[in-house]
C-alpha cells in the first residue's frame, strides 16, 4: 500500500510536533489524573489493566517494559508497574510527562520522540504501546518497527494498539489540532513479520462505530 514518500522528513516533523503540542494542551482533557477517560467507562479503565495483566503473565517477575507513548502515565504505565514490572515511559509531551512523574514515581520517565528514540540493543523483555503509534506518520512508524525489535530481547514481546483500517487524518481532538496515521490490519502484520516482530495474535478492539486492533508480537 503507498505511504508517505520517506524523504519528506519535514513534513512528518511538522506532523509529529503537531501531536505533541497537542497533548501538551489537552493533558488532563484526555485523561484526569485518577486515570479516567474525557469519557469516562469502566470498560476502558478495565482495558488496560486487562492488558496489562495479560503481558504480566508472560513474563518474569522484574522484566524491563517500555511503554512508547506513555502520556501521563495513567493508567497503562501504572497499571504495568503494579505488576512488578520495571517500566521505562517514553514520551515527547513535557506536560503529560510532568504528570507521569508525580502520578507514576516507580516508572523511569525519558521524554523522546519515540522515531528517534535510543534504546540498547536487547534491553527490554517487552514493548509496548497503547494509541501512540496511530499518531505517528506511516513511514515513522514502519522505520520503528526493525528499531523495536532490536531494543528486545530473543523471545521478548511486542503488545501494540494498531489501525484496524486505513486512515490519515488532522482535525480537531478536545480543542487542540491532532493527527492520526494508520495502515489496516493486515498490512501491520506484514510490517511486523518483516521486522522479526512474529504476531501471535490480534484482536478488534471496538470503539463506539469504529475500532482498533491489539497485536501481540514475539522477537524471533
Amino acid at each position: 500500500m503507498p505511504v508517505m514518500d520517506p524523504d519528506d522528513a519535514a513534513t512528518r516533523a511538522r506532523q509529529r510536533d503537531l501531536v505533541r503540542r497537542g497533548y501538551d494542551t489537552i493533558s488532563l482533557a484526555y485523561r484526569g489524573d485518577d486515570g479516567q477517560a474525557a469519557a469516562p467507562s469502566a470498560e476502558d479503565t478495565a482495558r488496560y489493566a486487562g492488558w496489562a495483566a495479560e503481558l504480566a503473565g508472560l513474563l518474569r517477575p522484574g522484566a524491563a517494559v517500555v511503554d512508547l507513548g506513555c502520556g501521563a502515565g495513567i493508567p497503562a504505565t501504572r497499571d504495568l508497574a503494579g505488576h512488578g514490572l520495571r517500566v521505562i515511559g517514553v514520551d515527547f509531551s513535557a506536560v503529560q510527562l510532568r504528570r507521569a512523574r508525580r502520578l507514576v514515581p516507580a516508572a523511569r520517565l525519558i521524554q523522546a520522540d519515540m522515531t528517534a528514540l535510543q534504546l540498547r540493543p536487547a534491553s527490554a523483555d517487552a514493548v509496548v504501546s497503547f494509541y501512540a503509534l496511530i499518531h505517528v506518520p506511516l513511514a515513522d512508524q514502519q522505520a520503528l518497527f526493525p528499531r523495536i525489535r532490536g531494543w528486545l530481547r530473543p523471545g521478548g514481546y511486542f503488545l501494540a494498539i494498531v489501525g484496524a483500517g486505513r486512515c490519515t487524518e488532522t482535525g480537531r481532538y478536545h480543542g487542540a489540532d491532532m493527527f492520526w496515521d494508520h495502515a489496516d490490519t493486515d498490512t501491520y502484520l506484514r510490517w511486523f513479520q518483516a521486522a522479526r516482530l512474529m504476531p501471535l495474535w490480534h484482536r478488534y478492539i471496538p470503539e463506539g462505530t469504529s475500532g482498533h486492533t491489539l497485536v501481540l508480537a514475539r522477537a524471533s
